[in-house]
């Protein structure tokens, strides 16, 4: 297939996003005298997404998170129960989030004084009162890999599928992060795939990508090399609201497992969460006095390793806009099969991938 010639397109004629490459053959020219964000939102999406780290709720605690639009209530009894409710007392309404205790397995609402069992249940009112026939609003929660996760389904059903926990009782010192953004929650997914980014934007050289898909599942291999040394990196997205990021440089026999959750909290703003665990092959058979010393000392370096890189994308997230029709390019395919995977986790009207099958085709005739 011969390819069309191209031009840069520069001067007033451009278009808001001037200069880029077009095609010589038919020119494309847009012009636009209106004013506002073209960004749109995207519906919430279904899956599991993560809502707190394990160790902000310790027995006892209570916090309010923000979710999709809406507030939750995590709190952990004094056995070690984890529960996670809609926010409002069923009593009269009041947010329990808001003066809400626990005392031993129980949780009181601080505005009338009733007293909630842990199945949730209204077990005591205040004095000379009969505790109302009611109980707290629960969501579907599980707690694995030292986070939170809660699953969200447009259509209020209870789980349809499950991501897989670790064993993380060998690992020394996991180091987390957090930080909101603002732009879409589907950005970390997406960039998992985006083949071009790695290289324009990591500096990653000789890279190769595969991905497979399977159900809610999606896994990336690349195999590249990042300032010379090999890079071999295996990315498995749970749905959009979880990526487990396996990343490992054999010459230094260093190997990082980084869990990523990506939470919406509000329209165009969401919370990027993370743990990075790494692990040295060569410090395996230390013993342990010092073998701690050392992960002491390098997992807090791996962790400032690991924020650099992703800072890198983090403006592009915060500042992209979706678009529905992308310009696509031959090397592209793997953005437009993400694009087909993930439209199954959006509620209704999914933003598509239109238009994006003759860039496969030519993919393909090259």
């Amino acid at each position: 297939m011969t390819e069309p010639s191209t031009r840069l397109m520069t001067g007033p004629h451009a278009g808001e996003h001037a200069p880029r490459l077009v095609s010589a053959r038919k020119p494309l020219l847009h012009t636009r005298s209106a004013s506002g964000d073209t960004r749109m939102p995207l519906p919430y999406t279904n899956g599991w997404f993560a809502v707190c780290f394990s160790h902000e709720v310790r027995p006892g605690a209570l916090i309010t998170v923000p979710f999709m639009g809406q507030d939750l209530v995590v709190y952990r009894t004094a056995s070690g129960l984890l529960r996670v409710i809609e926010p409002y007392c069923p009593h009269l309404g009041a947010h329990l989030g808001h003066g809400g205790t626990i005392d031993g397995e129980h949780l009181t609402c601080a505005f009338h004084g009733l007293v909630f069992g842990p199945d949730g249940a209204c077990v005591r009112a205040c004095p000379g009162q009969t505790p109302p026939r009611t109980a707290l609003t629960s969501r579907y929660a599980k707690e694995a890999n030292g986070v939170v996760m809660v699953w969200r389904h447009s259509e209020d059903i209870p789980p349809e599928w499950d991501f897989p926990s670790l064993d993380l009782d060998d690992r020394i010192y996991p180091q987390y992060g957090q930080r909101e953004l603002d732009g879409y929650g589907d950005a970390v997914g997406e960039n998992s795939v985006d083949m071009i980014h790695f290289g324009s934007l990591h500096g990653l050289t000789e890279a190769a990508m595969t991905h497979e898909m399977e159900q809610h599942t999606l896994t990336v291999s690349i195999s590249a090399r990042w300032k010379g040394k090999r890079l071999n990196m295996r990315l498995t997205n749970f749905g959009l609201g979880h990526t487990r990021a396996e990343n490992e440089m054999p010459e230094f026999g260093l190997r990082v497992t980084t869990l990523v959750y990506a939470t919406p909290i509000a329209p165009l703003r969401w919370t990027f969460r993370w743990i990075d665990i790494p692990s040295v092959a060569r410090f395996d058979g230390w013993p342990s006095p010092a073998r701690k010393l050392a992960y002491r000392v390098l997992n807090p370096m791996a962790h400032r390793w690991l924020i650099s890189f992703s800072s890198e994308d983090m403006p592009f997230w915060r500042t992209r806009a979706f678009l529905k029709r992308p310009a696509l390019m031959a090397g592209d395919r793997s953005i437009a099969a993400f694009r087909r995977w993930s439209a199954q986790f959006y509620p209704a009207n999914p933003p598509g991938d239109a238009d994006t099958e003759p860039v496969l085709r030519a993919s393909a005739e090259r």
